[in-house]
C-alpha cells in the first residue's frame, strides 16, 4: 500500500514538474526578465503544495520539485523553445500565475489554458510591417532626417521587415536573417547617395536598418544584470551583440560596394526648443508604437507606450538642448528613463499589465542607434583606410561605443530604478 502511495506521489510530482517546466521556458522564449519568472513560477508550485528550486540558464531551465514533507522529489531539465517576442504572451501567463495562487486550479485546468494563451494568435503581419516602417521613417525624423530620408527609410524598412517576415517563416537561421535584411535595407537607403541627394543622405543610409536593433533582449540584459542574474543578463547581451554584429556586416557589404563613407554627420539646429521638444515627443509617440507592436503587446498597452514614449523622449531632448543647462546625452537619456518608469508604474496598477510590457517599447525610441551606426562606420574604416588614420578611427569607435553602451545603461537603469523601488506592486499588477 505505502508502494502505491508513493508511486502517486511521484507521479503527481511529475506531472507538475513537466508543467512548470513548460511555463517558465514559455515565459523565458517570450521575452520575460528572469526576475518575473522566478517569481511567477515559485507562486504556482506553492499553489500546488510544493517547495521548487528553479536553475535558469540561457537555454535551458533546471527545475526540482519536492513534496510538502520533503520526502519525495523530482529534477527535470527542459530546453527553451524558439517562440517570439510576446508581451500579450508574458501578460497571460502572469495572470495565470495569480488566478493559480487565488483560485487553486487544478492542473489539467492549468494545462488547458497554458495551451490556450500559446495558441492566441498575433497580430496581422501587414499591420505589424506598416506599423514597423512608419515607426523606422519616425527614428528617422527623431535623428534629424528630412522629409526625403523619411521616405527612403519607410521604404527600406518595408521591404527588409517583409523579408524579415518571409525568411523567418521558412526557419532560416536568425542570424543569416539579420545579416541579409540589414544589407537589402541600407542597400535601399543609400539611393539618397546614388539619386535624391536629400541632405541628409547619411541619416538615410545611418537609420535605414535601424529597425533591426534587438533592443528588448538589450534592456532586457541589462536589467538582469542590475537584478543580480549576471548569467542570463550576460547571454541575453551576448545574444543581443552577436545581431548588431550581423546588421554591421550587412550594413558593410553595401558601402564597401558602393564606396559609400561619409566622414560628418548631419546636425539641425532647431531655436524654438518648445515646438522642437513636442514634435520630438510626437515623432518618438509614432516610433514607440510601431516598435512595440513588434513584440505582440496587449493593445491596450499601445496608447501607454506611446504617451510614455512622448514624454520621456520630450524630456531627454528638453535636457539636452536647453539654454541654461543643457546636459550629455548619458545624464538626460537615465533622467528620462526615470520619468517612463515613474510613469509605467501607476499605469501598470491600472491595467493590470506587467510594467515592462509598455515601458520597454517607450525606450526604444531612445535606442542610440546613431550612435552605434557610428561606431560601425568607425570599424569599417579601421579595416579599410590607410594605417595613418588608423588612431583617428579607433579613438572614434571606442568614443562612440563606449556612449552608445552608457547611453543604454542610463536609460534601462533609469527605467528600473521605480519599477524596483514599487518592486511589489509592479509584480502583482497582473493580479485580478
Amino acid at each position: 500500500m505505502q508502494q502505491t502511495t508513493d508511486q502517486d506521489i511521484h507521479k503527481q510530482l511529475k506531472e507538475a514538474t513537466l508543467f512548470l517546466a513548460e511555463y517558465a521556458s514559455t515565459l523565458m522564449a517570450v521575452g520575460a526578465q528572469t526576475s518575473r519568472i522566478q517569481l511567477n513560477t515559485v507562486r504556482m508550485a506553492r499553489s500546488m503544495g510544493y517547495h521548487i528550486s528553479l536553475l535558469i540558464f540561457p537555454k535551458t531551465l533546471t527545475i526540482t520539485l519536492q513534496d510538502d514533507g520533503l520526502n519525495h522529489s523530482y529534477t527535470y531539465i527542459k530546453k527553451t523553445p524558439a517562440l517570439p517576442l510576446n508581451f500579450k504572451v508574458n501578460m497571460k501567463l502572469s495572470q495565470l500565475s495569480w488566478e493559480a495562487f487565488d483560485e487553486r486550479l487544478p492542473l489539467k485546468e492549468q494545462w488547458a489554458r497554458l495551451k490556450a494563451i500559446v495558441a492566441e494568435r498575433r497580430e496581422s503581419p501587414w499591420l505589424v510591417l506598416l506599423l514597423a516602417s512608419l515607426a523606422n521613417a519616425s527614428f528617422c525624423r527623431l535623428f534629424d532626417g528630412n522629409a526625403t530620408s523619411m521616405g527612403i527609410v519607410f521604404v527600406a524598412t518595408l521591404v527588409g521587415f517583409l523579408l524579415r517576415q518571409q525568411l523567418t517563416k521558412r526557419g532560416m537561421n536568425h542570424l543569416a536573417v539579420f545579416t541579409l535584411c540589414a544589407f537589402v535595407s541600407t542597400m535601399v537607403g543609400v539611393t539618397d547617395y546614388l539619386f535624391f541627394h536629400g541632405g541628409t543622405e547619411d541619416i538615410s543610409l545611418g537609420t535605414s536598418m535601424l529597425y533591426l536593433v534587438p533592443g528588448v533582449p538589450l534592456i532586457n540584459g541589462v536589467m538582469d544584470i542590475v537584478d543580480n542574474h549576471v548569467l542570463d543578463g550576460i547571454s541575453r547581451l551576448t545574444g543581443a551583440l552577436l545581431l548588431i554584429i550581423c546588421i554591421a556586416i550587412g550594413l558593410s557589404g553595401t558601402v564597401i560596394i558602393f564606396g559609400i563613407d561619409p566622414t560628418t554627420f548631419t546636425s539641425v539646429t532647431r531655436p524654438d526648443i518648445v515646438t522642437a521638444t513636442i514634435a520630438d515627443g510626437l515623432f518618438a509617440a509614432v516610433a514607440a508604437i510601431g516598435f512595440a507592436i513588434i513584440s505582440n503587446p496587449p493593445r491596450k498597452a499601445l496608447l501607454i507606450c506611446a504617451l510614455l514614449a512622448c514624454v520621456g523622449h520630450a524630456v531627454r531632448y528638453f535636457l539636452m538642448h536647453n539654454a541654461a543647462m543643457p546636459l550629455d546625452q548619458v545624464t538626460a537619456s537615465t533622467a528620462a528613463g526615470f520619468a517612463i518608469g515613474l510613469l509605467a508604474v501607476p499605469f501598470a496598477m491600472r491595467i493590470h499589465c506587467p510594467a515592462e510590457c509598455f515601458a520597454f517599447p517607450s525606450l526604444l525610441p531612445m535606442v542610440p542607434g546613431m550612435f552605434a551606426y557610428k561606431a560601425i562606420r568607425d570599424l569599417i574604416n579601421i579595416v579599410r583606410l590607410p594605417d595613418e588614420y588608423t588612431v583617428e578611427y579607433v579613438a572614434r569607435f571606442f568614443h562612440n561605443g563606449s556612449l552608445t553602451v552608457l547611453v543604454m545603461f542610463g536609460m534601462v537603469v533609469g527605467c528600473i530604478i521605480p519599477i524596483f523601488i514599487f518592486h511589489r506592486q509592479s509584480f502583482s499588477v497582473t493580479r485580478g
